[in-house]
């Protein structure tokens, strides 16, 4: 039986979730799982979006790939899965969900030449917390949400070692942006 603890870190694009997951995994010296290169490598989009501007990925195919990976891990204590994608999988020991100011993530998204329309689908993402709502309908109480907007690595590092060791609680909920929604729309 494979005993690896199972940690998706999920997000929406821009919050850290790729350089935390590098980190973490070699704090951890665990096996990592990006699902961006997973897609590509595997061709695990069905289609392109071209108004979107994003891959149309098959989540239980997905979903599917990463459990064949984890299961023949026989040599890290811990798996990380990495990806905004990630938290559609079942079977996580832990889901911890990466929040940014949405004012900060849009600075983040527009130096990735991100479209106004993809921007602004992705900050009001943020602000109503979806991957933190589609994190906890799946994963219940697994699921954790950090606030990073003003952490450091070590900081955000030190945050989820306590979830993974001394039982820390960041529950789905805490982080609140709809101020910067309400703002917005003002």
């Amino acid at each position: 039986m494979n005993s690896v603890k199972k940690i998706f870190i999920t997000g929406t694009p821009g919050v850290g979730k790729s350089s935390v997951s590098k980190i973490l995994s070699n704090k951890l010296n665990a096996k990592l799982i990006n699902i961006s290169t997973l897609v590509e490598d595997k061709n695990l989009f069905d289609e392109i979006d071209e108004e979107k501007e994003y891959k149309i990925v098959d989540e239980n195919i997905l979903c599917r790939e990463i459990n064949k990976i984890i299961e023949l891990e026989t040599d890290a204590e811990f798996v990380i899965v990495d990806g905004h994608l990630s938290h559609f999988c079942k079977g996580a020991d832990l889901v911890i969900i990466l929040r940014v100011n949405p004012n900060i993530l849009k600075d983040r998204l527009k130096m990735r030449n991100y479209s106004d329309s993809k921007i602004r689908e992705n900050l009001e993402a943020e602000a109503i917390g979806v991957c933190s709502v589609e994190s906890y309908e799946i994963h219940d109480s697994k699921a954790c949400e950090i606030d990073v907007t003003n952490l450091s690595f070590d900081e955000i590092l030190d945050c989820i070692t306590d979830i993974l060791y001394n039982n820390a609680k960041y529950p789905v909920g805490s982080v609140n942006f709809m101020d910067w929604l309400i703002q917005a729309t003002l």
